[in-house]
């Protein structure tokens, strides 16, 4: 009976480790992301079939975020409910309702990662904490991997896997945070048909 608690204490123990060492780095991400209001910087994109595009970026809690690419006739706005495709002078060419998806959740007022996402990972090296996760109730399977900076919890990359597992990919680098970023870069014009 000895032999069997003690074995038990070694199959469980470590598995409480690993709920809490999870759990802290939920904890630190989320403190440490939620104290960011805005933040700007430059992106770099590759999509499922290896195409790279890169641009700036710009965040804007809560819902707000503008993708402007370098090359590219085409620019990404989004607010709580749509992602708008505009062209460079602002006019809207198409629209899609956003849903559950990940960078809705990630640009909420406050974010609650344990509410909003199903965590299958949390892990932590020497320079940043990786989330791998699926928004809970959303009616698709899709996957996000979130990469934090270690100090300053800003948002490094992010993965995106659909339902078919075709993965995008963003690096944010030059990353500017707590910065004023006018309301004005978010609007969307219409032609008047």
């Amino acid at each position: 009976m000895f032999r069997f608690s003690i074995a038990l204490i070694f199959i469980l123990f470590p598995w409480h480790i690993s709920i809490a060492e999870t759990d802290s780095i939920i904890s630190k991400i989320q403190n440490g992301w939620n104290d960011i209001q805005t933040m700007s910087g430059e992106f770099s994109q590759i999509d499922s079939d290896g195409n790279l595009e890169t641009g700036k970026f710009y965040f804007l809690k809560p819902y707000q975020s503008k993708f402007v690419y370098t090359n590219k006739g085409e620019d990404i706005v989004t607010n709580e409910a749509l992602l708008r495709i505009v062209d460079k002078k602002g006019f809207q060419i198409d629209s899609y309702a956003i849903g559950d998806n990940a960078l809705k959740k990630l640009l909420s007022k406050k974010l609650d990662i344990k509410q909003e996402f199903t965590i299958d990972y949390a892990i932590e090296n020497e320079f940043n904490y990786e989330i791998q996760a699926g928004i809970k109730n959303a009616s698709t399977s899709s996957r996000v991997i979130l990469t934090f900076n270690k100090d300053t919890i800003e948002l490094e990359k992010w993965e995106i896997f659909d339902e078919l597992d075709n993965k995008t990919v963003l690096e944010f680098t030059k990353i500017k945070k707590n910065i004023f970023i006018s309301q004005n870069l978010f609007v969307v014009r219409y032609t008047n048909n």
